[in-house]
């Protein structure tokens, strides 16, 4: 099997770098020591009451919970500066002479900055495991967690490196991509929220007396975040305000599937988009374009 040269050309250069060693520390580091306090601040009900299962059900909503906001601050800043990198070092032109399509640049540069990550969401499995042990949460729940994150991971991948097409400094395509994924995770919440109130203030003016609650716009499939809390749900179960809330408002009780669906569809939709932007020919053709105008 053939592999991107640019993936591979990545992957050697990230894994030879120390940075990289030390960034799978720190993270694996940060959250071993959240488990240790959380369990140690549970030990001593455990040894006086017996084991309470619920406290394991919460260490996984929490271990879940805190590793999505880990990897929506990492994944934007490993992408973001993709192409932005090879234009400030003037490689760019150098790179797009080769034998390589923009798109197959396009996919390697999205692989490499995915495939670390995936690097550090696998080592956090046997973390995820001691809850398994316990009890409540199963192998398969931690496998399906994992997918839907990696899922997520070349999501925001293809968005970073999206942006850092279009983009010419490292700073400003950083700055943009974070803005752009906090608009699809939280922005799209907040549009779908505004829509319903908009909906029901216009339904009590109009004297109409609410029989029902009005349903969220499909929009809101959009947004990552209606997938993770539907995958916690149908696993652990959040309370019942949470799947009140989902039924109510006709949310798919089984979002996770749309979600994937949603963003596997929208990553492909960023890397083509890049690729032809990154591709130079289309310059040429505009530029003989506006020659012909003139």
């Amino acid at each position: 099997m053939r592999v991107n040269p640019v993936l591979r050309n990545e992957s050697k250069i990230s894994v030879r770098s120390i940075k990289f060693t030390l960034m799978i520390f720190a993270y694996i580091s940060v959250l071993s020591v959240a488990v240790m306090i959380y369990y140690s601040s549970v030990n001593e009900a455990i040894f006086s009451n017996g084991l309470y299962l619920e406290s394991s059900k919460l260490f996984y909503v929490v271990m879940a919970l805190g590793q999505a906001i880990l990897l929506l601050f990492i994944v934007p800043a490993l992408s973001s500066t993709a192409i932005c990198s090879e234009r400030e070092k003037q490689t760019l032109d150098i790179l797009l002479s080769s034998k390589l399509t923009p798109f197959q640049i396009i996919i390697g540069k999205v692989s490499a900055s995915s495939l670390r990550v995936i690097i550090l969401i696998i080592s956090t499995m046997p973390l995820y495991a001691i809850g398994a042990i316990i009890g409540v949460v199963k192998i398969s729940n931690i496998l399906s967690l994992i997918v839907f994150f990696i899922v997520n991971t070349i999501f925001v991948s293809s968005i970073g490196v999206f942006v850092s097409t279009y983009i010419k400094t490292s700073k400003v395509s950083t700055a943009l991509s974070y803005a752009l994924v906090l608009f699809i995770y939280i922005g799209i919440i907040v549009i779908t929220w505004a829509i319903l109130m908009i909906t029901v203030y216009k339904m009590s003016m109009s004297g109409n007396t609410l029989t029902t609650v009005p349903k969220a716009s499909p929009i809101v499939y959009l947004s990552p975040v209606v997938g993770f809390v539907s995958l916690l749900l149908n696993q652990v179960g959040l309370g019942i305000e949470f799947s009140s809330m989902f039924s109510e408002f006709g949310i798919s009780m089984h979002s996770e599937y749309i979600s994937i669906v949603v963003q596997l569809v929208l990553s492909g939709l960023f890397i083509y988009l890049a690729s032809v932007k990154l591709n130079p020919l289309n310059k040429r053709i505009r530029f003989k374009s506006k020659k012909v105008k003139e």
